[in-house]
């Protein structure tokens, strides 16, 4: 087991957002999304993806199937799998977002 302090891999970029792997084991990732102001995800979505995203510092926009949520430090929000979502940095500070990835388990057919 690991411990990574995450301070140590903030680094935000300025042409574009970042994500920074944090640990990958079977069906669980966890990385960090690092938006600058401004910045952005455009909308997209996975078909075997769940994902909950928590904001450890800033504030920003996520837009889930067309709906836009603002979002602040210390709030979470789950994205089930299947559904539209992007992500937009709407003030004049860093966004940090920890990103939780569950993919589904793949059937297996006898």
């Amino acid at each position: 087991m690991e411990k990574i302090n995450i301070e140590s891999i903030m680094e935000f970029a300025s042409e574009k957002s970042a994500r920074k792997a944090i640990f990958k084991e079977n069906q669980l990732e966890a990385g960090l999304l690092l938006y600058a102001p401004g910045q952005t995800t455009p909308d997209h979505k996975h078909s075997d993806i769940d994902e909950v995203f928590y904001v450890v510092s800033g504030e920003g926009t996520i837009t889930i199937e067309n709906e836009r949520i603002s979002l602040k430090e210390r709030d979470i929000i789950f994205s089930p799998k299947g559904e539209t979502h992007g992500f937009y940095n709407t003030s004049s500070s860093n966004w940090t977002v920890l990103q939780i990835k569950i993919t589904s388990n793949k059937e297996i057919s006898n």
